[in-house]
């Protein structure tokens, strides 16, 4: 429901006395980068506000859920919401997060939870560096951290009491960043140390996972709290292996019993939110299928992933997933690719269509200087491998904007073939691209070489196009 900025100003004044199931959100977008500010709940859009001239912005939501919003305009930020809550905001896009500063019913907690992310981003390097300390000495660092963050929060409490549910989101953007801290600093300083296994750590050193909810309601849709669940997950099934299965600690995390570890990890004790369960048996999944496996591997992987995250929400896009993965394995034919050429001309690229072995690579021209690094590699690749054909992909959907790039391409001496899809979504889907360093290698048959190259893994890559010129 849309609202006028004026109806909102006096919304601010009145709305305590007048109606405490009514919540008002709006503020001002200083240069604005798009026409409309999206409101989620639980991930999902409930609401949309036109910017109007002024760049102002409104939201009026009758007896709206008490927990945690996110509004985005290209960014987003987490926000509290509550009935009675009258809550302005303003940001400048070109300092999204630091821009950010909020007043009015229900400011407080919502500059405590900009606050901590704030906080979080300048601590990072320092907490790295931490990392190489001993666990007691990382301990006595991170726990002062911590305590800074909870006795801010306690002053805001004290001030002017929280509700028992936003004092639990504030609670939790205080601990789950720093449940992160702890659970990635064995790895951390294993691997900055230069030391062969982790250090011994002391017996209270994971007591704060006495604290957390696997279940949250609350927090399910927090980037934060899943980010925590995934790293926990992840060392939990790690530390199971270690112990128990046979192999290279190494390549534990590239191994199929561990991932078959982690989902019987989260079946055992996510029991009570089935969203938080799918959330995490589903990244799980992608891990895994996008981890180069062979067809056997990925076979067993989903048959154990039937039989403990069954009933998935997320069920058909990983099977789609999946059979997509199958479909790129290594001599299998490339999957047909649609196509629009330079001249506007729809083409397919088929097995009939090579003339010698052909590179796919992929970009985006909004992404400058990944596309100035990928055309730099495919040139050196060009010198390097002069037999093989190079096809570039664009994945924008704007023809003349694409055209205009070529034409830049051109005067730096790019003459490589260049085409843009039709279809975004069914070229992602089918040849699992979900990063735009992706590389795909076929030889003249269209039958794959390497469905799963990457442009900046140069020593797999090049033993990829080598192994291949010699047979």
């Amino acid at each position: 429901m849309k609202y006028s900025f004026l109806a909102l100003i006096i919304a601010l004044t009145y709305s305590c006395s007048e109606s405490p199931t009514k919540t008002y959100f709006g503020g001002e977008v200083v240069n604005p980068n798009s026409d409309y500010v999206y409101l989620y709940y639980d991930n999902n859009v409930i609401d949309s506000s036109k910017i109007d001239q002024s760049n102002r912005f409104s939201f009026k939501l009758d007896n709206a859920k008490d927990g945690l919003y996110h509004f985005d305009h290209n960014e987003y930020q987490y926000i509290i919401l509550e009935k009675g809550d009258s809550l302005l905001m303003r940001l400048n896009t070109l300092d999204f997060d630091e821009s950010l500063v909020y007043s009015g019913m229900g400011s407080e907690k919502n500059n405590f939870l900009i606050d901590m992310f704030l906080i979080y981003e300048d601590e990072e390097k320092a907490v790295n560096k931490y990392s190489e300390l001993s666990p007691e000495e990382f301990l006595t660092k991170i726990d002062s951290l911590k305590s800074m963050k909870e006795t801010l929060l306690n002053d805001i409490n004290t001030k002017d009491p929280l509700s028992p549910i936003a004092k639990h989101i504030a609670q939790g953007a205080v601990n789950y960043r720093y449940f992160t801290d702890m659970e990635e600093y064995p790895f951390i300083n294993k691997r900055r140390n230069g030391l062969t296994k982790i250090a011994n750590l002391p017996a209270n050193f994971y007591s704060f996972r006495k604290e957390v909810d696997y279940n949250d309601t609350l927090l399910m849709y927090y980037k934060p709290y899943f980010n925590y669940l995934v790293i926990h997950f992840n060392n939990l099934a790690y530390n199971y292996c270690k112990n128990e299965c046979n192999g290279d600690l190494n390549y534990i995390e590239r191994s199929l019993h561990y991932s078959t570890h982690k989902l019987q990890l989260i079946d055992s004790v996510v029991t009570k939110n089935k969203t938080i369960r799918d959330n995490l048996t589903r990244n799980v999944a992608f891990s895994f299928l996008l981890g180069r496996h062979s067809r056997a591997h990925n076979e067993e992987f989903m048959d154990a992933f039937h039989k403990y995250a069954g009933k998935n929400q997320h069920e058909e896009e990983i099977n789609n997933f999946y059979q997509n993965v199958q479909n790129l394995q290594k001599g299998l034919t490339l999957p047909p690719i649609h196509l629009v050429d330079i001249k506007g001309n729809k083409v397919t690229i088929d097995s009939m269509s090579y003339k010698k072995n052909t590179v796919f690579y992929f970009w985006n021209y909004h992404q400058r200087d990944h596309q100035a690094n990928v055309l730099t590699r495919i040139e050196r690749l060009k010198k390097d491998y002069p037999n093989y054909n190079y096809v570039g992909i664009n994945v924008n959907e704007d023809r003349s904007e694409w055209l205009q790039n070529l034409a830049s391409i051109s005067k730096l001496g790019d003459t490589l073939e260049q085409y843009q899809t039709d279809n975004i979504d069914e070229l992602l889907g089918s040849l699992v691209i979900k990063s735009l360093n992706k590389i795909i290698i076929v030889d003249n048959k269209g039958k794959i070489i390497d469905g799963f190259g990457d442009i900046y893994h140069r020593k797999s890559l090049e033993t990829s196009l080598s192994d291949s010129m010699k047979k």
